[in-house]
């Protein structure tokens, strides 16, 4: 629904939409009540003596538990749901689950094609308990790396103001995050298993800054409300300041890949957004490091090590 509209939307507007209306739980009792009920007339006028044409309390059900677990799964990831929409655009993020997870869809979707091959549902509620536990598993790992990088950083001499940490890519094992100390972003990587000694503390980024106007123009404010001050400079071309969230991530290892969400703003009126597309491939090294850190032992020791001069 909210690509659908891109087309007529501008690229702020888009940031503003995307996981917004359509996902506010209120959108999800209202459009579930009558897409359900319109899912039973339609019921009703195909077999108008079946019990799919019985009630259509079970199709209005369906549809508005569609459309708000879709929410709240959603709110999940790290990009920030609005779960409040149309009365506060607030975006939810827990930061506990990768948008692409194969450890919490491959066991619900075997369960769902069992169900509908044996026609048992009872394999549809094996599948729906071993996700939810998948999601509490994820918050508790979570809660469980972020004390680890307090300690690393507390350590270091380095106590953040503020700190997130989010799951890595494909998994709840390795995570990723941004601590934000003395001006600076600092970027983490860290193993669920990893003491706070070998936690990675990579190179710090300086924040993004916009000229007083641009910032204050809707542009400016809208990738300040997107981000949560999140953002990092690039570079200055021309007329144009370009930068990026860092809550994404780069695609690919080292500090020269580039970031997956990066943006370019006008320094003049009107003070024109866009979002860069990623001029880089995933290539079959970047998937082995990945899978590399997919298990639940140690890798190998961090290639990172910055301030263990000052731990020695």
């Amino acid at each position: 629904l909210d690509v659908l509209a891109y087309p007529f939307l501008d690229p702020a507007s888009e940031l503003l939409f995307h996981r917004g209306l359509t996902h506010g739980l209120a959108f999800g009792l209202v459009a579930g009540t009558a897409l359900g009920w319109l899912s039973w007339r339609i019921a009703t006028w195909r077999a108008p003596a079946g019990p799919a044409a019985a009630s259509p309390r079970p199709w209005i059900l369906l549809w508005v538990f569609v459309l708000v677990t879709h929410s709240l799964l959603d709110a999940f990831t790290v990009y920030g749901t609005q779960l409040l929409a149309p009365f506060s655009n607030h975006p939810f993020a827990v930061s506990s689950v990768f948008i692409i997870d194969p450890l919490y869809t491959v066991p619900l979707q075997a369960c769902l094609v069992v169900a509908l091959l044996r026609k048992a549902p009872r394999w549809a509620a094996v599948g729906l308990a071993i996700s939810t536990v998948y999601l509490g598993w994820g918050v508790a790992a979570q809660a469980h790396v972020r004390g680890t990088v307090q300690d690393a950083l507390a350590e270091r001499g380095m106590p953040p103001e503020r700190l997130l940490v989010a799951a890595g890519p494909l998994t709840s094992l390795w995570w990723r995050g941004l601590a934000e100390h003395d001006g600076q972003l600092w970027p983490v990587s860290v193993h669920l298993l990893d003491p706070p000694r070998d936690v990675e503390i990579g190179e710090p980024l300086a924040p993004a800054d916009l000229p007083p106007a641009a910032a204050e123009s809707r542009t400016g404010q809208t990738l300040r409300w997107f981000s949560r001050d999140w953002r990092v400079r690039r570079d200055e071309v021309g007329n144009t300041v370009r930068g990026a969230d860092p809550r994404f991530g780069r695609a690919g290892e080292g500090t020269e890949a580039p970031f997956v969400f990066t943006w370019a703003v006008s320094t003049e009126p009107p003070y024109a957004f866009r979002q860069l597309p990623l001029a880089t491939s995933l290539d079959a090294e970047v998937f082995r490091e990945i899978f590399r850190r997919y298990r639940f032992t140690r890798p190998d020791p961090p290639r990172v090590a910055l301030f263990d001069q000052q731990l020695d």
